[in-house]
């Protein structure tokens, strides 16, 4: 790892070591600090938070109409691995309705502290466990394991989109599936001066963004490891943007501009802000990615 790769990861791990309380606190889904995601279909707020861990669900190999944890059906319980797990809500979503076992990667150790907490009170401590690891240095013991790896809003804080990539296709078994849930930029976003380059730089330094890509360039990136696209699904459509709670932070972060404010949580504000706007305005999409490892 390159020392500027090393300096990123710092700021990445600090970044969620002071803010995932805060997160946890102020989200309104529970342990998953994602975003929630009105899609045809959902019914209640629950099932929004919980939309992406559906689709990961979906792509088991597994019927997961068996009941989780039957000692019937041990021989036949994947393996998945979240790189970038943060609390392990994911985790724990999937082994309440799929009979897997898991592994999370976590930068923070305060949140594979908490992650180990929430684990071991659901019961699933003995199927499920969060570790501190950067995804960038997966553990060798993890290498080929991994029918199914995923990363939910986690993939864009990587300063080397191709070692992400290489990291993954290492955990996967041949044939295995990644799936990435993340922003991206889009085609109209290249090369933004002006209103908009200043807006995307915003987003980047306020939520420690590494590997801010196309959805061409990520294919092109996991491809040189690999990995095929075999699927995408555009979610941007379906997010909750300028809620009141969000125009009162957009009122508060364009009243303090002026005073120039430099501290981390002012800066995941005025991030967090800055996406909210480059969603609205067609410089970003939050997009679900499938991609498929090379079978041996």
């Amino acid at each position: 790892m390159t020392s500027s790769t090393a300096a990123h990861a710092e700021l990445v791990r600090k970044y969620y070591d002071q803010n995932t309380a805060a997160f946890d606190r102020l989200g309104q889904g529970g342990a998953s600090i994602h975003r929630a995601v009105w899609a045809p279909g959902v019914r209640t707020r629950a099932e929004s938070f919980h939309y992406v861990d559906e689709l990961i669900l979906a792509a088991l190999p597994i019927d997961v109409t068996q009941p989780a944890g039957r000692p019937d059906v041990t021989d036949r319980q994947p393996t998945v691995v979240d790189l970038g797990c943060g609390l392990g809500a994911s985790l724990m979503y999937l082994a309440g309705r799929a009979p897997i076992r898991g592994v999370g990667l976590t930068i923070s150790p305060k949140q594979a502290e908490g992650a180990t907490r929430l684990l071991d009170a659901a019961g699933l401590g003995d199927r499920v466990r969060c570790r501190e690891g950067n995804y960038l240095e997966v553990p060798a013991d993890l290498y080929a394991t991994a029918d199914l790896v995923f990363s939910i809003e986690a993939f864009l804080h990587s300063p080397d989109a191709s070692g992400y990539f290489r990291e993954a296709a290492r955990v996967l078994r041949p044939g295995g599936r990644l799936m990435v849930c993340d922003d991206f930029l889009t085609p109209e976003a290249a090369g933004a001066t002006g209103p908009r380059g200043r807006r995307l730089a915003e987003f980047r330094d306020g939520w420690r963004v590494g590997s801010l890509l196309t959805v061409a360039q990520v294919q092109a990136a996991a491809a040189d490891h690999g990995l095929e696209l075999i699927q995408q699904v555009d979610l941007t459509p379906y997010l909750e943007l300028r809620r009141p709670r969000d125009r009162f932070i957009a009122a508060l972060v364009a009243a303090g501009r002026p005073l120039r404010l430099s501290g981390e949580y002012w800066k995941m504000l005025a991030g967090g802000d800055a996406l909210q706007w480059c969603l609205l305005n067609g410089l970003l999409d939050y997009r679900v990615l499938a991609f498929r490892a090379r079978a041996n």
